[in-house]
């Protein structure tokens, strides 16, 4: 299948300013410019498969919410499929969510540029985004993989949907995690 122009479109929020007594504060806005991004379709959908895939090998003996994350990155010449799952551990502090382990397996692969990411709660597909999406450490671990020189920060996440009429909702890093850090 032939790629497609996938747009991602702007959103814009003015700053508004609150007049108290005790003074003025200011309400943030949000612009997000327009991103327009180049996928082959067939990819895609094979990506959010793989990472339903490996939310089958999440060990959620805990919150029985299984994840699993499959990723492409930029600077893999070769474009393979990194997957990993959600690992619990009794601690709660040594989880860790199936994108990080995804990305932790590319970077250990020498990888540093996200293309395209999807996910997978096999577990909770048929709610809202919110329920679907990545928490806030894992926003921030993808923030650390996206080049903003050469991409734009137009990599792709896609939160699988489990609705047989849609494959993913398809966002990027700012429409993600609007203020994440950054050095």
């Amino acid at each position: 299948m032939a790629e497609i122009e996938i747009v991602l479109p702007a959103v814009e929020a003015a700053d508004r300013d609150l007049k108290t007594e005790t003074g003025t504060f200011r309400l943030a806005g949000l612009h997000i410019p327009e991103k327009r991004v180049k996928a082959d379709p067939a990819v895609l959908r094979d990506l959010v498969k793989a990472a339903r895939h490996a939310a089958r090998g999440a060990h959620a003996p805990y919150s029985n919410f299984h994840v699993g994350a499959a990723v492409i990155m930029a600077d893999d010449p070769e474009g393979r499929v990194i997957t990993g799952a959600n690992v619990e551990n009794a601690s709660y502090g040594a989880a860790v969510c199936g994108e990080r382990n995804a990305l932790h397996a590319a970077a250990a692969k020498g990888f540093r540029k996200i293309r395209f990411l999807a996910l997978s709660t096999a577990d909770s597909l048929d709610g809202p985004l919110q329920d679907r999406s990545p928490c806030g450490i894992c926003r921030q671990v993808m923030r650390e993989f996206i080049d903003r020189d050469e991409s734009g920060g137009a990599a792709l996440i896609l939160v699988d949907t489990g609705d047989p009429d849609f494959t993913a909702d398809i966002l990027d890093i700012d429409r993600l995690l609007p203020y994440g850090f950054r050095l």
